[in-house]
């Protein structure tokens, strides 16, 4: 398996990944439905946007798992960037091997070289049949995360 920067010839899979990832959240609820030509618009300045990255995990053309982030600045703290994690998904059947660590470590990567001081991510703390509940982490770059 493969992480690497997604491109636009993997737009339709991002595009189903991602749709998968709202069906599998609370936003399966919300009766909207994407438009994908909108949504393949916003990917493709996704990836044309230097201070966001979306990566994908590759298996041999299949891509089975998205991550992405971006770059932000604190709304007082204007000097302090961090990266924000946007969406990280993998496929049920790739769940357990490593796939959801690669791609979130190499956005981590990624945030530190953009000269990022952490990370703000959302780690699921509860799942239940009809309901995920998310807490917001930081984590401060060569630290151990903590609570936001």
């Amino acid at each position: 398996m493969l992480v690497r920067p997604a491109t636009i010839e993997d737009m339709s899979q991002v595009y189903d990944l991602l749709n998968a990832l709202r069906m599998e959240s609370i936003w399966a609820t919300i009766p909207v439905t994407p438009i994908q030509p909108y949504v393949n618009a916003h990917l493709l300045m996704i990836l044309h946007d230097p201070e966001q990255r979306l990566v994908v995990a590759d298996r041999e053309g299949e891509l089975v798992g998205i991550c992405r982030g971006t770059i932000s600045s604190h709304e007082y703290l204007p000097g302090l960037r961090y990266l924000a994690e946007r969406d990280l998904y993998v496929l049920p059947r790739y769940r357990g091997f490593v796939v959801g660590k690669a791609l979130w470590g190499d956005l981590l990567a990624w945030g530190k070289a953009q000269g990022a001081y952490g990370a703000c991510y959302g780690k699921i703390t509860r799942l239940t049949e009809k309901r995920c509940v998310e807490e917001v982490m930081w984590r401060v770059f060569d630290q151990e995360p903590i609570h936001a």
